[in-house]
């Protein structure tokens, strides 16, 4: 029982790390791609290296931002308890 559990689990983790490589060779080319189109844009006089630069890392910094929000919004939050106030029986 306990092999069988081991061998599934070695099978799923190869699995992963096959999807984790594809993605990777995919992000790679991706990245080939876009800086590949840069260049050419920049070369004909389209696009402004400089402001394109600027403006990718404004963007970051605004995904950053909203996914540290989304994290922080998941967590919850301590609050103070509120204090109870002395009762009298009588």
């Amino acid at each position: 029982m306990l092999e069988n559990t081991l061998a599934r689990l070695a099978e799923r983790l190869e699995q992963s790390l096959k999807l984790l490589l594809r993605h990777s060779e995919t992000a790679y080319s991706n990245h080939a791609l876009v800086k590949s189109l840069i260049e050419i844009l920049s070369e004909c006089g389209v696009v402004d290296n400089a402001r394109l630069e600027t403006m990718w890392r404004a963007e970051c910094t605004k995904l950053k931002e909203a996914a540290r929000e989304r994290e922080n919004a998941r967590q919850p939050k301590k609050g103070r308890k509120a204090k109870r106030k002395a009762t009298t029986n009588g």
